[in-house]
């Protein structure tokens, strides 16, 4: 059982390593032209590269060059130091505390200098580690404060983001928000599996926490990834948007072809290859309608109107469309070349 959890633990990591640094290099763009975005992406960046350092392929690959884990090991956990101090950075930001940030960046410099005096003052060792038996690498002091300052800001940070994340009007940032804080829990939770594990050495308590990582991981590049998912929901909204009114668009600027901005194309050119964004030709295509609408409404007689109406009442349409049926008679009676043509109810059949 341990060992398959260890199996699942490892691979989910690995998928979800690939994913963060997917979405990094995704908002890196936006995140440039964004604040609290940078923030954000900075979080990730800084946990996705502490990550990588601790994939086994890693590893071995940096053992295999240097003799030793201990370069990897020293820069994964100062890495895992600045990715918090970033987490903290990134909910003061977003909470309205920028003065804290002169002490948060105080501090994070104390504790990696601290942690670097530890590990230079430790006794001769090839890597950092809490092996099942024995006292730790490089020493207790050293992963008590590491310990300690991960989870102190995995807790404020969950604590604060959940809590905006609901107060939040902003739904990219509520939704970041509440993704970050799930994915700062769980690795919240994977150093306090590490605390527990530190005097007891209960080989039960390390074989979920790769599994924790992961889903950390997968988590916070979610949060990342949420604004572009959004906004490609966004574009593929306006997207349908032209491509449904395009049939009405036509038929009305056939009829009218002065109210139109630009002249005609084909649907399909349309919809890949457009004049500007989808959603301003979605507004234009909304705004030449109603315009063509205007015109051919404005010449329409009253016996016309009057026998749509009828025509429409006469077909039990529900309240809620009888205008929009209405209107339908009228336009599709209207068109030139066809108010001459109209005799009444019978043909109001005929062209609805």
């Amino acid at each position: 059982m341990l060992a398959e959890l260890k199996c699942y633990g490892a691979w989910l990591q690995n998928a979800s390593v690939a994913a963060l640094w997917f979405t990094v290099l995704l908002r890196a763009p936006s995140a440039v032209r964004s604040r609290w975005q940078r923030n954000l992406w900075l979080a990730i960046a800084t946990a996705a590269a502490a990550m990588t350092l601790n994939l086994p392929p890693v590893l071995n690959f940096l053992h295999q060059l240097t003799g030793s884990t201990e370069p990897a090991d020293v820069s994964r956990n100062l890495i895992g130091v600045i990715s918090a101090a970033a987490v903290l950075d990134f909910v003061t930001f977003t909470t309205g505390y920028p003065r804290l940030r002169v002490q948060l960046h105080g501090t994070t410099v104390l504790v990696v200098i601290v942690l670097l005096g530890l590990d230079a003052t430790a006794p001769t060792h090839t890597g950092h580690t809490i092996p099942p038996m024995g006292g730790p690498f490089p020493s207790t002091a050293y992963w008590l404060l590491l310990i300690s300052v991960q989870l102190a800001a995995n807790v404020a940070c969950v604590v604060v983001c959940w809590r905006y994340g609901q107060r939040s009007d902003n739904r990219p940032l509520r939704i970041c928000l509440q993704l970050f804080s799930g994915g700062t829990a769980c690795a919240g939770l994977f150093w306090l599996g590490y605390l527990v594990y530190l005097p007891t050495r209960a080989a039960w308590i390390v074989a979920p926490l790769p599994l924790l990582m992961g889903l950390h991981g997968v988590l916070r590049s979610a949060a990342l990834a949420t604004p572009a998912f959004l906004g490609l929901r966004r574009k593929a909204r306006d997207v349908a948007n032209v491509w449904q009114l395009w049939p009405l668009w036509r038929v009305l600027i056939a009829a009218v072809p002065h109210v139109a901005l630009s002249d005609p194309r084909a649907r399909i050119r349309e919809v890949v290859r457009p004049r500007g964004s989808w959603k301003l030709l979605a507004y234009r295509k909304v705004i030449e309608i109603r315009d063509a609408i205007l015109v051919l409404s404005g010449g329409t007689p009253p016996e016309l109107l009057q026998a749509a109406e009828e025509h429409v009442a006469s077909t039990g349409a529900p309240p809620s469309q009888v205008d929009a049926a209405v209107m339908a008679c009228v336009l599709r009676v209207s068109r030139p070349g066809q108010l001459g043509a109209w005799v009444g109810n019978e043909q109001l059949a005929g062209w609805v």
